[in-house]
């Protein structure tokens, strides 16, 4: 008896420390104050002419800076892998795909933090955030895609080019909570001078608090950094003297997910329920075959596969969008 009693205060405890640690909070300060992240390329490029432009809570705090994944010696002659929050970065791919016979477009942006503080579930080192923006054969943008690079916090946002019968039953285009976060539930696509998707970022998890639509000329120029726009395959290819040693273990248990990311609250309280001992932890993103790690987006054991975002046609249609 007393062994299911503390059982059950456990789980309550597990309950309420996942409550608190993913409510969000509102913004602490103007985001008219904030700095924002924007790419300094310039070519006419689908990755260049959509990068998404950021800005960043608290980013006088450097694991809320956007950094640049690279590698430097420990001791005993080791190597680890870390964030660099002085040098930011924007990882970048172009994928195609096919859904209902049509031909579309995903350009897919990746940044790492130095870490998430130790007072959140998702504690841990080296943590990141995906973007994927779906284009259509026109290259209009159809549907907005953020994750955090351990596959979980997702969120869509729709833009007002996909049409309503592709959405999920019942979904709102006025607004969505998204782990304690509110974001609108579709983006109008305006007729005037290029703009940029700008995401809000959230202090601490680095989850997306907000989603609209500016232009450089909108923030003050004393706000906005440069970032550099770089290839995904960059992420494998980090230097360090005469060679380069990939950010993602490439072989043993670990192989595909992120070198030194370790995440032991939600080890502690949702692998074994999630049946993952790495639950949480960040990953790389493509085929299984290759990087070693499934990018599943559900916390459904048997759902893995189906929710994997490699796979994105599978994905969306797990996630009840009707492309």
């Amino acid at each position: 008896m007393k062994l299911g009693i503390l059982a059950i205060r456990l789980l309550a405890l597990a309950f309420l420390f996942c409550l608190v640690a993913c409510a969000g909070l509102p913004p602490r300060h103007s985001e008219l104050h904030a700095p924002a992240y924007v790419t300094a390329e310039s070519s006419d490029s689908l990755l260049s002419r959509y990068a998404p432009l950021f800005i960043l809570e608290e980013a006088d705090k450097s694991y809320n800076r956007i950094g640049t994944p690279a590698i430097r010696a420990v001791e005993h002659g080791e190597t680890e892998a870390y964030v660099d929050p002085d040098q930011p970065a924007l990882y970048a791919m172009q994928r195609t795909f096919q859904s209902g016979g049509r031909d579309y477009t995903n350009l897919i942006y990746r940044v790492h933090f130095e870490k998430t503080p130790a007072r959140h579930l998702t504690a841990g080192r080296n943590v990141g955030l995906i973007i994927l923006i779906t284009l259509d054969e026109n290259e209009n943008p159809l549907l907005l895609t953020s994750v955090h690079t351990c596959g979980c916090y997702l969120a869509f946002i729709p833009t007002s080019y996909l049409a309503e019968e592709a959405y999920p039953e019942n979904w709102s285009l006025v607004s969505q909570q998204a782990y304690g976060e509110q974001l609108p539930g579709q983006i109008l696509i305006p007729e005037r001078k290029p703009y940029r998707f700008t995401l809000s970022i959230r202090s601490g998890t680095h989850r997306v608090m907000n989603l609209n639509l500016q232009t450089e000329e909108d923030i003050a120029p004393s706000n906005l950094l440069k970032v550099k726009l770089r290839p995904m395959e960059a992420l494998r290819q980090l230097p360090f003297g005469q060679q380069s040693i990939s950010f993602f273990e490439t072989n043993g248990p670990r192989k595909g997910y992120v070198r030194g990311s370790r995440k032991p609250y939600e080890r502690l309280l949702m692998s074994w329920w999630a049946f993952d001992w790495r639950v949480g932890e960040d990953k790389d993103l493509g085929p299984r075959e290759e990087t070693g790690a499934t990018f599943y987006t559900s916390l459904k054991f048997w759902a893995r596969e189906e929710s994997d975002l490699w796979d994105f046609s599978q994905f969306l249609r797990y996630w009840g969008w009707r492309f």
